[in-house]
């Protein structure tokens, strides 16, 4: 069976393919600046919860995470479904990541303390647990649509592609319709009509990814018969004998806690240090989300000629760079206020394009390392090797925001009381300044161990084409 699978792998996917499959990762993607960017703020600012409560709830939603990511990456591996390993999952997870979503930023007015935590919990606790049976399955599924080293870069384009997309339209949706109005970001009647229009546009493309590579499942791999039964924590240790698996993973978990801590604390700093208005919010988000675009052309480019390792790094590099910039040529007076803005958007650009380059180098290293997999351990385990990079990005909103939401309260930033409006809330210059000196050059140092880490991965084209020969060689012998 799975020979035939692998002949049908070995023609490549048409344009409209890869537009559907890559149409997934909206449902995860257009969820972004709600989990990430306004998440934080809205528990602490508009709705009155702490910012110690805030971080820790989403830090203990990562803990869930640890745990559910990976075993769903194992049920994913071993299902037998005659709709596939994959798609019974992705199918099954539509619903409650769009309700919980919505939910999340509908807290009733009137809620406090441990009320509004658990409320808030709970709500997440639904969309995480939602997204991991569903990212962790798709992500597995563009790995095993190709064999071929190069077009399994196309594959993640096509994800980054989207993911650009989702971004777009998410950004414009919050600070472009919803949150555009007299108090901005302030205005919490807002967020409710905003989070359950965005619920909607996950739950869409949930279903027409999910059904539309339904076809496909011809080119997917079956469970080996060694895996007919799930055995996870003995999976999940040979996961981490592949030393290519623990450095993609230590530099991908990382750097999305880097990105993490910035981008929990973005709207406050551009709130309360950049003084930005929505407009000006959203036009920085437009031009991140143009440069992650052009990044993936850049990283298609380069690919021709160089490792994906080295495509990877330069990605890191740039973001880095967008990191730590702006506010210090800020606070050492390097810029004046009418470039300000200028200034912003350049270095959404630079770190924009370094996105790209960093998430197709990432992912397409991984899927080369799920190979190596088989080839040393004789099983299939896309499931379980992807759940570690959605783990990372998981991280940014677990681990991340968890820092974020410890370092509000250690800096004595103060947040709102629930049910008044936060417009004239006060902070302090030197508690904006420290603010904005932990979210930009402190992210970047986080960031910047990611690359030394990502350094210790020597495997490149020949590595691969070496390990496929061999697998191929060993199911003709199968097959014989």
């Amino acid at each position: 069976m799975d020979n035939a699978n692998h002949a049908a792998r070995s023609q490549r996917l048409s344009l409209g393919d890869l537009a559907v499959y890559g149409s997934g990762t909206m449902v995860a993607d257009s969820l972004g600046i709600g989990l990430g960017t306004l998440l934080l703020f809205y528990l602490t600012i508009v709705c009155g919860l702490s910012g110690s409560a805030a971080g820790i709830a989403l830090g203990l939603i990562l803990v869930v995470d640890s745990f559910v990511d990976p075993w769903v990456g194992s049920l994913s591996d071993n299902s037998q479904s005659r709709h596939g390993r994959r798609h019974p999952f992705m199918l099954a997870a539509a619903a409650p990541i769009a309700i919980g979503f919505g939910l999340l930023f509908s807290i009733p007015i009137g809620l406090t303390g441990m009320a509004l935590f658990a409320y808030a919990l709970s709500m997440l606790l639904v969309v995480r647990i939602g997204l991991s049976f569903f990212t962790v399955p798709y992500v597995a599924l563009g790995a095993e649509l190709s064999d071929d080293y190069a077009e399994r870069s196309t594959i993640v384009a096509a994800r980054v592609l989207f993911t650009v997309v989702a971004g777009l339209g998410a950004a414009f949706l919050a600070f472009g319709v919803f949150l555009s109005g007299q108090d901005g970001q302030l205005n919490r009647a807002a967020y409710t009509p905003y989070a359950w229009t965005i619920a909607g546009v996950a739950f869409a493309a949930a279903a027409v990814s999910t059904l539309g590579t339904l076809g496909s499942r011809g080119r997917l791999h079956a469970a080996l018969p060694s895996q007919e039964k799930s055995r996870f924590l003995s999976e999940l240790a040979e996961v981490f004998k592949n030393r290519s698996f623990n450095i993609l993973f230590g530099a991908c978990l990382t750097l999305f806690v880097g990105l993490g801590v910035g981008g929990s604390l973005a709207l406050h700093t551009n709130t309360y240090f950049w003084r930005l208005q929505p407009a000006q919010i959203l036009v920085i988000t437009l031009v991140s989300s143009f440069g992650t675009f052009l990044g993936v052309f850049i990283a298609a480019g380069l690919s021709r000629i160089v490792e994906k390792r080295a495509i990877a790094l330069l990605g890191i590099g740039l973001i880095g760079v967008g990191q730590i910039t702006p506010t210090l040529l800020k606070v050492s007076g390097l810029i004046p206020v009418a470039a300000e803005l200028t200034t912003l958007i350049i270095f959404a650009l630079a770190s924009g394009i370094g996105a790209g380059c960093a998430l197709i180098g990432f992912q397409s290293m991984m899927a080369d390392a799920a190979d190596e997999h088989e080839h040393l351990f004789g099983a299939r385990r896309e499931g379980l090797y992807f759940a570690g990079i959605g783990f990372s990005s998981k991280a940014s909103s677990g681990l991340g925001t968890l820092l974020a939401g410890l370092i509000l309260d250690l800096i004595r930033f103060p947040h709102g009381i629930s049910g008044a409006p936060p417009t004239h809330l006060v902070v302090p210059p030197d508690t904006v300044l420290k603010l904005a000196l932990i979210g930009g050059p402190g992210a970047a140092v986080i960031t910047a161990i990611s690359i030394a880490i990502l350094t210790l991965y020597k495997r490149g084209r020949r590595e691969h084409e070496e390990v496929r020969e061999a697998l191929d060689s060993r199911r003709a012998a199968i097959a014989s």
